[in-house]
């Protein structure tokens, strides 16, 4: 099992980051892995929300399914899900950090066939593609501003 934990500063509204980052469809934008995603049902977050996407990681094709299985607006949410020879639970946490949000993610990784062979690698490049992606994300929320 691989733990990430990562969290940056955003100068947006709680509010706005909590929206944004909850719907999936929003994941291409922001995480480099996706390539698109799609959620059911169709309207706003909610525990039982489920996202299908396609991505790719180290170089292998992936089609990853999640879950939401915990939800507090505003504040948190937490989902389950599987992407092809790995299973992943995560947890998003939103804050408010002077006029702005910190966010903070743990992900707890249980890397299988090819990612467990990676060991290593599979971890650090997780954690760097988690990082990246949380940059990605205040720059593109706070370009919204």
């Amino acid at each position: 099992m691989v733990t990430i934990e990562a969290s940056i500063d955003i100068q947006r509204p709680v509010e706005a980051v909590f929206a944004f980052v909850s719907d999936g469809r929003n994941n291409p934008q922001w995480q480099g892995a996706f390539k698109e995603v799609q959620v059911t049902p169709d309207g706003p977050p909610t525990v039982g929300t489920r996202m299908k996407g396609v991505a790719s990681f180290l170089g292998v094709k992936l089609e990853p399914t999640a879950e939401i299985t915990a939800l507090e607006p505003n504040r948190s949410f937490s989902f389950k899900g599987t992407s092809g020879p790995a299973s992943i639970e995560g947890t998003y946490r939103f804050e408010a950090a002077g006029e702005g949000t910190r966010i903070s993610s743990t992900f707890q990784v249980e890397p299988g066939g090819l990612f467990k062979v990676a060991g290593p690698v599979f971890a650090s490049q997780f954690k760097k593609q988690t990082d990246t992606d949380l940059q990605r994300l205040k720059a593109l929320l706070e370009a919204q501003a």
